[in-house]
C-alpha cells in the first residue's frame, strides 16, 4: 500500500492526528483494551486496503492481458501470411530433393527427373524465409510485464518461439554467407536450363526447369555441388525451418484457444 494510500484511508478515520492522539492517552491511561480496538482497526484498514490495491492491479492486467493476445493474434495472422507461401514451398522441397537426390546416384531404377525434382536439384541453395518477429511481445517483454500473460504455456512457448527464431536466423545467415552452396543453374548451365513464366494460379512468377539426367551423372562437379547443397538444405530444414515453423504454428493454436477464436 502506498503512503499516498494510507494517508487517504487514514485521513476519513476522524484525522490521522485524532487517531494518534486517542492512542496515547489511552496508552497514559494503560487502557490497553482501547489500545488494542485502534491498532487492529488501522491493521485491518491496511489490510483491505492492500487488498484493494491488489484487485485493482489485477483488474488492469486482465485487461491488459486481453488488449495484448489481440495485438499478439494480429502480429501472428501477419507473420503467417508473410511467410506462409515460401515456408510450405521450402519445408515441402526437402522431399523432393531427397527423391532427386535418390535418382541421381542411382539408388532407385529410374532414367529421368520429374519436373518437381528437376526444380527442387535446381533451387537447392534456396535458404531464405521472412521469419517476422513479434512486436507486440517485444514491446511486453522490454517492459518486463510477461507476466500479465496468465497461462504459463503461453508464456513457455512464446520463449520457445523467440529461440526457435533466432536459431533459423544464425541457420540462414551460415548458409547464405557459405560459399559452399551454388546456384547450380547458374554454374552449369548445360546441365540445367531454365525458363520463367507466371502461374495465373497463384498470381506469381515462377521458373520451370529442364535437367539433363545424363549428363548430370557424368559431372562429378556438378554432383559434388549439389550434395553440397542437399546437406545444407536438411540442416536448414531440420534443425532452423522446420523446429521454428512448429513452434509458430504452436504459439497460434494457443493464443487462439485463448481468445476462443477460430480459422
Amino acid at each position: 500500500m502506498s503512503a499516498a494510500s494510507l494517508y487517504a484511508f487514514l485521513i476519513p478515520y476522524e484525522g490521522f492526528w485524532m487517531f494518534l492522539r486517542r492512542l496515547s492517552e489511552a496508552i497514559a491511561e494503560q487502557n490497553w483494551f482501547v489500545v488494542v480496538i485502534e491498532l487492529l482497526v488501522v491493521i485491518v484498514g491496511i489490510f483491505l486496503g492492500l487488498q484493494v490495491d491488489d484487485w485493482k492491479e489485477a483488474r488492469n492486467d486482465k485487461t491488459d492481458e486481453q488488449i495484448f493476445l489481440q495485438r499478439l493474434h494480429e502480429d501472428l495472422l501477419l507473420a503467417d501470411e508473410l511467410s506462409a507461401r515460401v515456408r510450405e514451398r521450402r519445408l515441402g522441397r526437402l522431399q523432393s530433393i531427397m527423391d532427386a537426390s535418390d535418382v541421381l546416384f542411382s539408388r532407385v531404377d529410374r532414367t529421368d527427373l520429374t519436373e518437381e525434382e528437376c526444380t527442387a536439384i535446381s533451387s537447392s541453395s534456396f535458404f531464405n524465409i521472412n521469419a517476422s518477429g513479434l512486436s507486440s511481445y517485444e514491446e511486453l517483454a522490454g517492459t518486463g510485464r510477461i507476466n500479465i500473460i496468465r497461462a504459463p504455456e503461453i508464456r513457455t512457448a512464446l520463449v520457445e518461439l523467440q529461440q526457435s527464431r533466432a536459431a533459423l536466423s544464425a541457420m540462414v545467415a551460415l548458409q547464405t554467407s557459405s560459399d559452399a552452396f551454388v546456384y547450380l543453374p547458374f554454374r552449369f548451365p548445360e546441365l540445367i536450363q531454365a525458363t520463367s513464366y507466371f502461374d495465373t494460379d497463384i498470381g506469381e512468377i515462377r521458373s520451370r526447369h529442364r535437367c539433363d539426367l545424363t549428363a548430370m551423372r557424368a559431372n562429378q562437379q556438378f554432383l559434388n555441388g549439389f550434395s553440397a547443397n542437399a546437406d545444407g538444405y536438411d540442416a536448414y530444414v531440420r534443425d532452423g525451418l522446420k523446429p521454428w515453423s512448429i513452434q509458430f504454428d504452436r504459439v497460434h493454436k494457443l493464443v487462439d484457444q485463448a481468445l476462443g477464436i477460430r480459422h
